[in-house]
């Protein structure tokens, strides 16, 4: 029996990998941002998404504070042009 979360999981695996694609090339943009882990934090019947991006350079807390709002800014408009809301719901990134 496919448990709902497998099935979200599942669902989700294509929208992911055009995420990650994204926001990795995105990311790249900063030389602040060191190498970006993906951590998948399951639920019931769900799963968030966690792009954890290492802080390099002793970068300012406002700074980094800026690159995240750009970030989600950025991916909020990609997921919308590429149809992947959903998933973009279930992603957060950290700095």
């Amino acid at each position: 029996m496919v448990t709902r979360l497998e099935k979200f999981k599942k669902e989700m695996e294509p929208s992911k990998e055009l995420y990650t694609r994204e926001i990795t090339d995105f990311a790249k943009r900063y030389d602040v941002l060191g190498k970006m882990t993906l951590i998948e934090e399951p639920d019931i019947d769900t799963q968030e998404y966690i792009y954890s991006f290492e802080k390099l350079n002793g970068t300012s807390q406002n700074e980094l504070d800026e690159i995240l709002l750009e970030m989600y800014d950025h991916m909020e408009d990609f997921s919308k042009r590429k149809g992947i809301e959903r998933f973009y719901r279930s992603a957060r990134i950290w700095l």
